[in-house]
């Protein structure tokens, strides 16, 4: 889809040669705005780091309100904030999870088009692709915190639409980030339930990126390897949170989930996730890997290659052994256990038709199957 495969200048590091690589990244003096919470900052004790950055003559711009799940309105709180302010982003550092990336990258596709960013503008810019070919947008680095979102190697931001009941994508050529520092041993503090909600993240984006209509030999193999490399990794880093070896390899799984679904989109489990995520807030990972096996299962009629993808779960005596397993005594993956119920099934089914994600599966399927599935896995 993309050529080059990955443009964004990617490296595996750890924390102070992270920081010190993001320090050559802006050469010259920026007015930096950097995205990354309190907690987060404090948690990592970065304030050594920022006060480098304003001694190579940096001025810096912090913001801490990361929301889960940006919003329109939430990207035009910041960007109204940035206008009443004496301070023009020249670059824009994002330090977190996928959110805190996709807040970062709707910054820099907005800003410079925007002189008045209330809501409804923000929204109009979005649905109309009003930043696909405009100038002057700032460069964005990331430097992600989990190990599941692949954000920082693809060209679009999820942004929510909660008023309108929508999910929308800023999507285009220049939204890849200019670089991207991954550092694995930020991510040993994460809580179990975070561990793991990233984990199927990742997993679900190598999984479709492999099974997807748009795949292609080289995004499989990229996304075999990543499912190789998470099935062994994420039971070990839940039962032993500071094993930095299980953390490293579930890294290098969501970098090249990342790499592998940059080429393909997602599928029928990320079409169905959006709606479980907007109307119950379940988080990201869980909502798109709820449906994995029961969309794999009927996949593999269209997909004879799929054995390739199942042998993977052979050891485990199969994915949904594997998956029982692995997320036992932290959450059931049932979406009763979220709290959806039946009656609101025919709801979450009429919101999950996402155009190039539905129908991106190999098989379309219709509300009927959709039903379902949803059924299947209640």
């Amino acid at each position: 889809m993309f050529s080059p495969l990955c443009p964004v200048d990617v490296r595996v590091l750890a924390p102070e040669a992270a920081q010190h690589a993001v320090r050559q990244w802006l050469p010259e003096p920026t007015q930096l705005l950097v995205l990354c919470s309190p907690r987060r900052s404090a948690a990592l004790n970065l304030a050594p780091f920022f006060t480098a950055l304003q001694g190579d003559g940096h001025a810096l711009q912090l913001y801490g309100d990361i929301p889960p799940n940006p919003t329109v309105a939430d990207v035009a709180a910041l960007l109204q904030r940035l206008r009443e302010q004496p301070f023009t982003p020249t670059a824009i550092l994002a330090i977190g999870g996928g959110s805190c990336i996709d807040l970062g990258k709707a910054v820099a596709a907005l800003y410079p088009l925007l002189p008045k960013p209330d809501v409804d503008a923000v929204r109009q810019a979005i649905l109309s692709k009003a930043y696909a070919g405009s100038l002057g947008q700032p460069p964005l680095l990331a430097m992600p915190t989990t190990a599941g979102t692949g954000s920082e190697v693809t060209r679009w931001a999820t942004i929510w639409d909660p008023e309108n009941q929508q999910k929308h994508s800023i999507d285009h050529a220049a939204g890849f980030p200019k670089a991207a520092a991954i550092v694995p041993e930020w991510t040993q503090g994460m809580p179990a339930a975070l561990t793991l909600s990233t984990g199927l993240d990742a997993l679900s984006h190598a999984m479709e990126a492999f099974w997807a209509v748009a795949r292609n030999p080289v995004s499989q193999e990229l996304a075999l390897t990543a499912v190789r490399e998470i099935v062994h990794a994420l039971p070990i880093a839940l039962a032993q949170p500071s094993d930095l070896t299980a953390r490293r390899a579930l890294s290098l799984g969501s970098l090249l989930a990342g790499f592998a679904f940059s080429q393909t989109r997602t599928t029928a489990c990320h079409s169905i996730s959006y709606p479980l995520t907007m109307l119950r807030d379940i988080p990201h990972g869980y909502a798109a890997a709820i449906t994995l096996s029961s969309i794999m299962r009927r996949n593999a009629k269209k997909v004879p290659e799929m054995v390739r993808l199942e042998a993977l779960f052979d050891d485990a005596e199969g994915f949904d052994a594997w998956l029982m397993q692995t997320v036992q005594g932290v959450q059931e993956m049932r979406l009763s256990a979220f709290g959806i119920t039946e009656a609101e099934l025919e709801t979450v089914c009429k919101l999950a038709f996402t155009a190039g994600r539905m129908d991106n599966n190999p098989i379309v399927f219709t509300q009927d199957e959709v039903m379902e599935i949803l059924r299947e896995n209640l």
